[in-house]
């Protein structure tokens, strides 16, 4: 109940954090000239992992932003 008071701080800064990450898991490691093997390489376990997690993450916001103002256009047009 706290946290929805400010939701409309929260939800935009989550969103900036996660395009930071998808710079971090996406962009900057297609941008690196890393050899294979190499932990900065873009099929590395590690970014492989970075990836996943940003995905999940990004799932995971699409749904608290879906059902948290879903839920309010439902209670307005109750």
């Amino acid at each position: 109940m706290a946290v929805g008071r400010y939701k409309a701080i929260i939800f935009p800064a989550v969103g900036a954090l996660l395009l930071f990450n998808y710079w971090l898991a996406i962009v900057r490691p297609r941008r690196l000239n890393c050899a294979p093997g190499d932990i900065c390489h873009i099929d590395s376990p590690s970014s492989r992992f970075n990836r996943a997690l940003f995905w999940s993450s990004l799932v995971i916001y699409a749904g608290a932003l879906g059902l948290t103002y879903g839920a309010e256009w439902w209670i307005r047009r109750s």
